[in-house]
This record gives C-alpha cells, structure tokens and sequence, in this order.
C-alpha cells in the first residue's frame, strides 16, 4: 500500500504541486493491510500522529449530517419534521412550514448556494461568511418560498441553516451540540468549528491556489453547519474508521443512517445522496462515499468504501481553484480532487 501511495506522489505533476513553497498536504489512507499517512510526500514514523489543523470546508457537512442522525435516535428531531416544527417563530413562513429537514441534508430544498440577503453582509470577500448574523438568516429564511417538487441542488445555505436549526433545537450553540453528540462519541478531540479549538500554533497558514496568503474563514453560527470546522489528518482517518466500522460503536444506528440512500441522483449509475455524503456504484458492485470542501486557502477530500474495508483522507492548506469545485473530473491544474482520483484508481479497485 506505502509503495503505491509513493508511487502516485512521485507523478511530476503530483510532487511539484505538493512540493510548493509552504505547500503541506496531508494523506491518509485505510486499507485491509493497514493505514498509512504521509505529510508533503514523507510517511510519518510509526505512532507519528500529524496534529496540524486544516480547514476542512465542506466536510463539515457530513458531521453536521451525523448530528441530524445523532439528534433523531435522542428521539429529539425527525428528518420528517418541518423546519417550523423546530422553529415556531417561523411559522408564518410557507417555506418554513413544508420544507424537511431532511430536504436541507439532502440539498432537495430547492435553496441557492448562498442566501439571497448573503452578498450584502460580506465586509470581506476574503472571509466571506464571518458578519453573515441571525437576523439576516431570519430575513432569508421569511422570504422563502416552497419548491415543490424540487431536484438536488448543492447549497451552502441549506446545511448552515439545518446546523443553525439542530443547534437551536438542542439549546446549544452549533460547536457545543457538535461536540456533545457528535465528536466527543467519536473521540475526535482535535475538531471543532473554527474558534472554538484552541490553536496553540497547530493551525496551518493557508494560500490560494496560486501560492499567495490569504486569511482563514470565520463563521457565524447561521452558518456553520456548512463549512466552519478544522480537523486533522490523524482525526479524520478516525473519523473513517468509524464509518468504516460502526458494529458496536455508540453511533452505530447514526452512522449507518448517513451512509442510507436518501436521495438518488442517477439511478441507473448507483449515483446518489446520503445524509450529505455523496455515494457511487464501483465496477464491482461497491458503494464508495465521498465529500470533498474547500475555502480560499485550504481544501479536502474524504472518503470511504465499506465493502472493501477502506478510506482516505486528504487535507491541504491550498485554496481551491474554480475546477477543484468539480468532483472526480479531470482539471487543468493539480488539485485535492485531482489526488483524489488517482487514490481512487489504486484505492477501490
């Protein structure tokens, strides 16, 4: 397995993307004959445990989908209930009185990728999300309306707003609730959302795509289902090994709910939605499940295949081109999601 993780970070293209100046890419991989991590290329020594902290950006989404399934065996939510339900001060809202909760882990709310009151509220294009408050979420969600019958669409304002909801539901702050039902039973200590984990100098500095600077993102609690969290690459691969293995684990039922078919996108290619997990039908007949994130300066890959009893990770504080946003598809520039397909191709087969 180490040999043919070598192998692919040895590709040119590979190895001059991770070797950029202040480039440091973290990869983790679970396999039946065991795990290994690398960081910029390196293997780690064996109990090397990488404890840097990465943005993971959209990954965020799968635990804030595991919290929506953690809160429903509490019996203190249902994925039926109506966002009204949980929100009564909502209940004037149309929107707000037919649209599911599972709808918002699903992304068949039929929402934007953003709120439409969202542009007015950045300060900073840099750090988008860090002035996006609980009144304006209030005023997006009122002027709403229900779309019936609506397809997948991917959006940002779905998941911040279902993590805004379970949050406010649980009498919790979004970190807290995270942390009680989710990360604490999976023993993660090194993850939570943005400002909440003490750094202590373990916070990767982060660029853009091109190499240049550029600050870390900040999230309101209005938006932090969708992307606040920071992790590590030792963390993450944890974080697999759960879904890899539930038997057992006090998450069991949660963790196999977010890994259900909740939503099927191309039915005749495997293709669909968990709870916020996206899965595809292998060659063989295996489900793989993925989600990747990115910020301006960090960007992510994780994924699993149960069946073959294996995982990756990939965590790097390079910012996300306009094409690492496309999954799995060939791009003109070396990027996580690029990585993620030649793993893939060595990985599941």
């Amino acid at each position: 397995m180490e040999e043919w993780i070598r192998q692919v970070m040895e590709i040119p293209r590979v190895r001059k993307w991770a070797g950029t100046p202040g480039h440091e890419v973290s990869v983790g991989v679970i396999h039946p004959s065991g795990t290994s991590m690398q960081v910029s290329g390196s293997l780690l020594p064996d109990g090397g445990l990488p404890n840097r902290l990465y943005e993971i950006g959209s990954v965020t989404k799968t635990l804030t989908g595991l919290l929506l399934a953690a809160g429903e065996e509490k019996g203190a939510w249902s994925r039926n209930d109506v966002i009204a339900d949980l929100i009564p001060e909502w209940a004037e809202s149309p929107f707000a009185g037919q649209t599911t909760l599972l709808q918002l882990v699903t992304h068949t709310a039929g929402l934007g990728p953003v709120p439409g009151n969202f542009k007015a509220a950045v300060r900073d294009r840099m750090n988008p999300y860090a002035h996006y408050t609980e009144s304006l979420l209030t005023e997006a969600v009122m002027s709403e309306t229900p779309k019936a019958g609506s397809r997948h669409r991917y959006s940002n304002y779905g998941f911040g707003l279902l993590g805004w909801i379970l949050a406010r539901k649980a009498g919790l702050t979004y970190s807290e609730a995270l942390s009680r039902w989710v990360l604490e039973p999976l023993g993660l200590s090194s993850t939570l959302p943005g400002d909440s984990l003490p750094t202590e100098g373990r916070l990767q500095p982060v660029y853009n795509s091109k190499g240049k600077p550029v600050p870390h993102w900040d999230f309101q609690e209005t938006m932090a289902g969708a992307g606040a969290v920071r992790s590590t690459l030792a963390d993450m691969l944890q974080y697999i090994q759960a879904h890899l293995r539930p038997n057992g684990h006090v998450l069991e039922h949660a963790l196999r709910e977010c890994r259900d078919e909740h939503y099927l996108l191309f039915r005749d290619k495997g293709i669909g939605v968990g709870y916020a997990w996206f899965f595809y039908r292998e060659k063989d007949g295996s489900t793989t499940y993925w989600h990747n994130g990115g910020t301006y300066g960090s960007s992510s890959f994780v994924s699993f295949n149960p069946d073959k009893q294996a995982g990756m990770v990939i965590l790097s504080n390079f910012g996300s081109s306009v094409w690492s946003q496309i999954p799995l598809i060939g791009a003109r520039r070396m990027n996580v999601d690029k990585l993620a397909t030649l793993l893939t191709e060595k990985l599941y087969v």
